[in-house]
């Protein structure tokens, strides 16, 4: 086995990367959570996510908002494992024997989970970023690499199919 300068790098981005996804895990969580719908799901997208940021590391660190960034890499990732098309829904329960750990913030959240989950994934990512993570149009559009009026036309066509089937969230304020 080698060890060298290479080696070591390779450990402290390694490091890095794992310190920063340990620092930012309930965040990251909560926008997989969003996404899968499923807890195992949601820890296997952080995980994914975590093994692809080795590789961006140095964009990472020049990012002007690092969560931000890797939120993108996250839910581009997702849209990349499932495709843009319809997929088989996913039971929304959070287990209730999760305890006091990153899951318990996500119990809140689990109402308007459900809501998506029938949704394609753009649709969902769409929704996740708006009513979970609060961002407006144009972070949806950076984060998703599509143009805002896309955001906006996703964002109607996912709320009137809610509509149909129960209430329609509301944004915060």
């Amino acid at each position: 086995m080698r060890s060298g300068p290479s080696t070591q790098v390779a450990d402290d981005v390694g490091d890095e990367v794992a310190r920063f996804v340990g620092e930012h895990r309930p965040a990251l969580l909560r926008v997989a959570f969003g996404l899968c719908r499923e807890r195992t799901a949601a820890e296997d997208l952080v995980q994914d996510t975590s093994v692809r940021l080795l590789d961006r590391w140095d964009h990472v660190r020049r990012a002007r908002h690092q969560l931000a960034y890797v939120r993108t890499v996250m839910v581009r990732l997702y849209l990349d494992q499932v495709g843009r098309s319809e997929v088989p829904v996913v039971s929304a329960e959070v287990s209730e024997r999760a305890g006091p750990d990153a899951y318990a913030e996500l119990e809140s959240v689990a109402a308007a989970v459900s809501l998506v989950a029938g949704l394609p994934p753009q649709a969902r990512a769409v929704l996740t970023l708006r009513y979970i993570e609060d961002l407006d149009d144009r972070e949806i559009a950076q984060v998703l690499g599509i143009s805002r009026s896309t955001v906006r036309v996703t964002a109607h066509k996912a709320l009137r199919r809610l509509s149909v089937t129960g209430p329609s969230p509301t944004r915060r304020a």
